[in-house]
């Protein structure tokens, strides 16, 4: 991955470093992690889901190339996927699927879907930076997560090698839309691609604190 999807990433090395080792994702690698978080994490990451198809649909409005469409709609086929397996999770052990997205959801779907509006550029920049720390994380740790962690499976869908070709497929988009970009829209776009990077992180740091609405509105 070059141009400017690799550049993105390099400015944001602090937060690719803390990605990895956030206790949610090491506890998911090792199969340590505490209910209350677990529950947390399913039950958000499914509206999340269902939320980035709007993300999805939004892009898919600004006129693709059909390669580019087709891509999409491979990831809007995967998030269908995604909504029921966590579902089926939740299903299995007895918590409800239905429930409220808690502040930081709704901020971070929010922010995907203003970029995907706000032109096709900015929402595919925030989606990539939400896609391409989800593939870094989760290979990061794969190569340490024991072969009987109950959520080995999980680790290995979002580093394997179908999921790997989609985020490499998007950077480059996104590398053929830039070209060269001026510093101008380097900086602009920096800007998008770190928020979403950084609302990643905030969102395992929700579920893993419980970071829910307070008590007397919940």
């Amino acid at each position: 991955m070059d141009g400017l999807s690799q550049r993105l990433v390099d400015l944001n090395r602090r937060t690719w470093w803390a990605l990895p080792r956030h206790p949610l994702v090491t506890g998911l690698a090792d199969g340590s992690i505490h209910d209350d978080a677990l529950r947390a994490w399913v039950q958000q990451d499914r509206l999340f889901v269902l939320a980035e198809r709007r993300v999805v649909a939004a892009m898919r409005a600004h006129g693709l190339t059909p390669e580019f469409d087709r891509l999409l709609a491979g990831l809007d086929d995967s998030l269908v996927a995604e909504a029921g397996m966590f579902a089926t999770f939740a299903i299995d052990r007895g918590w409800p699927v239905e429930t409220d997205p808690w502040p930081v959801c709704l901020g971070y779907t929010s922010f995907l879907l203003s970029a995907a509006r706000d032109g096709l550029l900015d929402g595919l920049v925030a989606l990539y930076g939400a896609e391409r720390a989800y593939l870094d994380t989760w290979t990061a740790v794969a190569a340490v997560s024991p072969p009987d962690s109950p959520y080995r499976d999980w680790i290995e869908n979002w580093s394997g090698q179908g999921f790997r070709e989609f985020v490499v497929a998007l950077g480059a988009e996104l590398d053929a839309l830039t070209g060269d970009p001026p510093s101008a829209l380097i900086g602009r776009l920096l800007r998008v691609f770190t928020d979403a990077a950084r609302f990643e992180l905030a969102f395992w740091d929700m579920c893993w604190r419980g970071q829910g609405w307070p008590e007397e509105i919940s």
